[in-house]
């Protein structure tokens, strides 16, 4: 299959890139190739890649971000997801748009199916949700992946920060005001690989099984990386933020593990794969 990857310098793009790439012809695009919020451009462009896939994983992911600059999340997260399954509608290609669970309110105790009512409480949220629904509308071929909580091998990424905040403080202090699925980006690009193999388009929950706070996502960081440092609990209100984060959000996978054959890994033992590459490559 012929894949055109768009972000494909993002923690989770290069993942894609690596991962599809194995038995897949991919075209890897970022900023610098395209840029999805201008539609004509986006449609001229794609259509001299001539893709079978559109594999969508650009977005503004800053959650604060998009709340000052909304105008900038609606045209890149809503937007460009339609502007790429416009290209895609117009090739007969197929697309797949990476999505989040901020679509959520995280306002209840039960996990969420992909059929659950949707309600998000900021703006990323809302941006993707409309880039949800626009590229279902305009192209049948489509894949929607609603993941969460990305972990994987980019300077400062979750698990990067958690360590560096235990090597430099002694301690280390984490909310535990919101409880989801870490994922890691290489279990995701497999599992993405897997989906797209199946042609059952839709809406699917990816993430890491299981769901934990920060704090125990944390505490299980520092013990599986050998150290001995304590993670502090702290309350969420000593954190500025500007936008407002759902509480409680765990998606039911189900729906990917029938369609694919295969569950996702536990996040532990995501996080235990991220360390065991991490040391890899140290020692290279």
């Amino acid at each position: 299959m012929k894949i055109l990857i768009v972000g494909a310098k993002g923690m989770l793009g290069s993942e894609l890139a690596a991962v599809l790439g194995r038995s897949h012809s991919v075209t890897a695009w970022d900023i610098e190739e395209i840029d999805i919020a201008d539609r004509r451009s986006t449609i001229e462009k794609v259509r001299t890649a001539r893709p079978d896939l559109i594999l969508n994983s650009a977005a503004l992911v800053d959650v604060d971000a998009c709340e000052e600059k909304s105008e900038l999340a609606w045209g890149v997260n809503a937007m460009g997801a339609q502007n790429l399954a416009l290209a895609a509608r117009s090739l007969s290609c197929s697309y797949l748009l990476i999505s989040t669970d901020y679509v959520f309110d995280g306002a209840t105790s039960s996990d969420y199916d992909e059929f659950a009512t949707t309600r998000p409480i900021n703006v990323y949220g809302a941006s993707k949700l409309a880039g949800e629904r626009l590229a279902l509308q305009l192209c049948s071929a489509t894949y929607v992946v609603r993941t969460s909580w990305l972990f994987g091998h980019r300077a400062n990424n979750y698990v990067d920060r958690v360590l560096t905040q235990a090597k430099r403080d002694g301690v280390v202090r984490m909310a535990t005001d919101q409880l989801e699925c870490p994922t890691y980006t290489v279990h995701l690009a497999q599992g993405i690989d897997r989906l797209i193999a199946t042609g059952a388009f839709g809406v699917y929950n990816v993430t890491g099984a299981g769901g934990c706070t920060r704090a125990e996502f944390a505490e299980f960081i520092v013990a599986a990386a050998g150290r001995s440092e304590q993670v502090e609990r702290i309350d969420a209100s000593q954190i500025k933020r500007k936008a407002r984060r759902p509480s409680r959000i765990v998606l039911d996978g189900r729906l990917f593990r029938l369609a694919t054959g295969a569950p996702m890994p536990d996040w532990r033992d995501g996080v235990r794969a991220y360390l065991a590459r991490e040391a890899q490559q140290t020692r290279a």
